[in-house]
């Protein structure tokens, strides 16, 4: 095991980057997958090329796409490729790919992927521009949407599942201590932009939605560029800074945003929020008691993240949220059913996480029951997984869910497909990656009906 003194544990699998470029058609399946599976699963992840400096925080790492083609009921092809931005064209000896920079930041996407219009991106936070990718994750060039995201994205936006619209705030060290909400239409084009004053530089990872809000994290995790000397993120812990949670209206403006107390901590990654109906907005989190302070390296080196409930009461004369625990267990990569987000919702699905860092399982949530569900995938280690639901779903969890496990007895990894409703059963089909393992990365999504045009 590493210690938080060093990163060698990015030197290791399930976290170890890999080299090649591969491509595998007609990949072995066990078990059976749906025909209505028919689409592009596709993940992102750090990957850092060439060696792995000894200060690398785990964010830092080059972009990694892993796509499964799937379709009438066989996987078609695999194929990873690495994102061509920063400085991974010149390590691959090829032509930069051109496209514009923003504010001279310019690294390589690593975190997510995102859809405007019929056109894919590789997603990342912090400044950098989006880059474009085809449905086979060649690069193209990097984009701003015709410089409608002049100042970068993130890695995590929100989809409305009523109107399609798409949500985002957006830091970097340019923007300092603001946050940049937008709201986009799904083929890109600018409904609003609100630049929101923060109490200090604040990393923004992540944000939520409901109905009327956007939701805004405003939290103990700051820029600080004197921890270059030990990494290569300069974030730090802030224990003294401000500790709250904005809601913004989708169609406001920044003295509209309603500021809430909560107790010291940062939250990686949200895994719901909704509106009452009564007055209140609920927000449920995987929430850090603290964060980047002993490990450099990060993300889950201090403390372990666990599922809180934090309650606004819009009407009420207090600015503080009203804070619970709901699941006392290591959890992270929280995802719900896309048909619920920003909505009320039962059902949510997170990984188990350990300070190695690994993710020794899956959990599914049931918020109705107060009970858990736990899936070990036979030992193996997955990161987060995709909710796909059934067509004309019937319930809330009516569908599956794929995501990438590494196998160590087999030093392989394959993407399952889990029926939602039978967590705790076998996976209903395991699609084999030959000839490499894949790292647990970060974040993807199942794109429906793509993986055939080359770009």
């Amino acid at each position: 095991m590493a210690t938080i003194d060093d990163n060698s544990r990015y030197r290791t699998t399930p976290l170890a980057p890999i080299e090649r470029e591969l491509t595998h058609t007609d990949l072995r399946v066990e078990g059976t997958l749906p025909d209505e599976l028919d689409g592009l699963y596709v993940r992102n992840g750090p990957n850092q090329l060439g060696e792995v400096p000894p200060n690398l925080h785990y964010f830092s790492g080059h972009g990694m796409l892993h796509g499964v083609r799937l379709r009438d009921g066989r996987a078609a092809w695999y194929r990873n490729r690495a994102v061509r931005a920063g400085d991974v064209a010149q390590i691959l000896g090829e032509p930069d790919p051109g496209g514009p920079v923003n504010h001279g930041i310019d690294f390589s996407p690593n975190t997510n992927i995102a859809v405007f219009g019929d056109r894919l991106y590789a997603t990342v936070e912090g400044g950098a521009a989006l880059v474009e990718i085809t449905e086979h994750l060649e690069t193209i060039a990097r984009s701003d949407l015709g410089g409608v995201l002049g100042d970068g994205f993130t890695g995590h936006h929100k989809i409305d599942p009523v109107d399609g619209d798409i949500h985002a705030v957006v830091y970097s060290m340019v923007l300092r201590a603001t946050a940049q909400y937008l709201r986009l239409t799904p083929d890109g084009r600018l409904l609003n932009r609100v630049q929101v004053p923060l109490t200090g530089a604040t990393q923004i990872h992540d944000m939520s939605i409901t109905e009327r809000y956007a939701v805004i994290y405003d939290l103990n995790v700051v820029f600080d560029p004197a921890q270059l000397e030990r990494t290569t993120l300069p974030i730090a812990w802030a224990p003294d800074k401000p500790s709250r949670v904005g809601l913004l209206p989708k169609d406001g403006a920044a003295d509209d945003v309603r500021w809430f107390e909560v107790e010291p901590c940062y939250v990686y990654h949200p895994l719901n929020a909704f509106e009452t109906g009564t007055g209140e907005v609920v927000i449920d989190v995987s929430r850090d008691e603290r964060a980047a302070r002993d490990d450099p390296f990060g993300p889950l080196g201090d403390t372990l993240p666990t599922i809180d409930r934090w309650t606004f009461d819009l009407d009420g004369s207090t600015a503080v949220a009203a804070e619970e625990r709901r699941v006392d267990e290591p959890l992270d990569f929280p995802v719900v059913s896309p048909l619920v987000q920003g909505r009320p919702y039962r059902f949510g699905y997170t990984s188990t996480a350990t300070l190695e860092p690994s993710f020794e399982g899956a959990v599914k949530i049931d918020h109705v029951t107060g009970t858990t569900h736990h899936q070990a995938f036979g030992g193996g280690s997955c990161g987060e997984l995709t909710f796909v639901p059934r067509a004309n779903a019937s319930a809330e969890d009516d569908g599956w869910l794929l995501g990438f496990v590494y196998q160590p007895e087999r030093e392989r990894s394959r993407l399952v497909v889990m029926d939602a409703q039978d967590f705790e059963g076998e996976p209903i089909a395991s699609v084999w990656i030959p000839d490499q393992h894949i790292p647990i990365g970060t974040h993807g999504a199942f794109l429906p009906g793509r993986g055939d045009r080359a770009g």
